[in-house]
């Protein structure tokens, strides 16, 4: 019963030190998927990216008019717009819908630039020459309707960008020559209008927007390349929750942000595209930590970074258009058994769990949340073999935990009960010793009481 209580409460203790302690990107080894061409897993730089609930990888090939659909791991899938082989439609009707639909889908697909992916499984490309919004059927590549035109009125677009959807299937378009965001409903109608001002010498100047990511708490976030910056926008109160960035290439500036995504712990993850790199910011506007091997073309490199996505929560896929590729930037080892070392946890494993953190520990020696699970790996250790009587291995790894934690209050408690538990035989025979002497002395005393009034009786 003891035993069973320990692991319920251990279980429950790695529970909650899991619950609040989420992933951390930490890239350590990269793979380069494409080159320049026009074939599959070839690009002409290639612009925005998403990844499917599923996995598959989905890229704006904009200077090939094209979408491209590739596995998880960057093997190519299929084209949008693609005709489908003799084999796959056999009905002539059927064989002259999928002409029309290749043919109008060309048409149309000029430049595309922004993705986006609805709940229905809907794909919206923003098409910067054509200035429309594309709704294609992801699954078949069927064009379903297109949005806007060219214009400057409100639902009509000039040169749209990045595009996004929030939950309630609210589309945020940015407009590079309208300077603009528009806020428009599935219908294309504008909601509402977003325009962000810079002091110029006469007044004020309206400044073009590139990026557009609603967040995890729904506000909007816009990224202004010309202006180095990246704007919270709080749409429901209508007003500027921060904005972040000033133009340079030291530590947290910004040069030509373009794309954004949410990250872990609500940090947002930002293509730097004139700085090469990526940079990692709070919820809250404040810099976090930059991702930068430096410009050129090797595994690691970057050459304009543009488009952005997470796959699995640790793994990056970026957009590296001066290379005419993607990318995939991998976590390292320690990050790997990290995350199986979790698992293990989970099951109370920790005989194959403690190797794992040994490791980790060996590449990472501050990394903070190997160190809890070794804590946590101990205690569990010690509270075992403490509750089957084992009390030398138990005091083994209570005093281990001082190696990781030097001034853990609970330690000295532990130690103690230790000892008392296991030295329990010697101090119960040291008390009834203590106590036979001391009634072998009353009795002494009461005998030489005893024998004293006796003679002095007969006396």
């Amino acid at each position: 019963k003891k035993i069973l209580k320990i692991k319920i409460f251990f279980s429950l203790l790695i529970f909650a030190f899991l619950a609040s302690n989420s992933f951390a990107l930490d890239f350590a080894s990269f793979k380069v998927r494409g080159f320049e061409g026009k074939g599959p897993v070839e690009f002409n730089s290639p612009e925005d990216i998403l990844i499917t609930s599923d996995g598959r990888i989905v890229v704006a090939d904009k200077k090939n008019n094209r979408i491209q659909v590739l596995t998880k791991d960057g093997d190519f899938i299929r084209f949008i717009p693609q005709l489908k082989t003799s084999g796959e439609v056999t009905d002539s009707a059927q064989v002259e819908a999928d002409r029309q639909n290749f043919n109008k889908l060309q048409q149309l697909m000029k430049v595309p630039t922004g993705l986006a992916l609805d709940k229905e499984n809907r794909l919206f490309v923003s098409c910067q020459d054509s200035h429309k919004i594309l709704i294609i059927d992801f699954e078949s590549g069927k064009l379903i309707g297109t949005l806007g035109k060219r214009g400057s009125k409100q639902g009509e677009f000039n040169s749209p960008m990045d595009i996004d959807i929030n939950s309630e299937g609210l589309i945020a378009v940015a407009e590079w020559r309208n300077r603009r965001v528009q806020l428009i409903d599935q219908d294309g109608i504008c909601i509402h209008e977003i325009v962000y001002n810079q002091k110029a010498k006469n007044g004020f100047k309206a400044v073009a927007p590139r990026g557009v990511l609603w967040t995890n708490e729904n506000r909007l976030l816009v990224t202004y390349p010309l202006f180095n910056q990246v704007v919270c926008w709080n749409i429901e109160e209508a007003k500027l929750d921060w904005r972040y960035g000033i133009e340079g290439n030291g530590r947290g500036m910004l040069r030509n942000p373009s794309y954004a995504i949410n990250g872990p712990d609500g940090h947002f993850i930002i293509s730097d595209t004139l700085n090469h790199r990526i940079v990692e910011i709070t919820r809250d506007g404040k810099y976090y930590k930059n991702y930068s091997i430096g410009k050129g073309s090797a595994p690691g490199n970057l050459i304009d970074p543009r488009g952005l996505a997470l796959n699995n929560k640790d793994t990056m896929v970026v957009s590296d258009q001066g290379n005419d590729r993607i990318q995939f930037f991998l976590p390292g080892q320690a990050t790997i058994l990290l995350r199986e070392v979790k698992k293990l946890a989970l099951k109370d494993k920790w005989e194959e769990a403690i190797p794992k953190i040994k490791r980790i520990l060996y590449l990472q020696p501050n990394n903070s949340q190997a160190t809890e699970l070794m804590v946590n790996a101990l205690y569990f250790f010690g509270e075992r073999a403490f509750s089957r009587g084992e009390y030398i291995k138990a005091e083994e790894n209570f005093r281990k935990v001082l190696h990781y934690r030097p001034n853990d209050p609970n330690i000295p408690q532990k130690l103690d009960a230790i000892f008392w538990a296991s030295n329990q035989g010697l101090i119960a025979n040291i008390v009834f010793g203590i106590i036979a002497i001391v009634i072998l002395l009353i009795v002494i005393w009461i005998l030489k009481v005893l024998i004293s009034r006796y003679f002095l009786s007969r006396n």
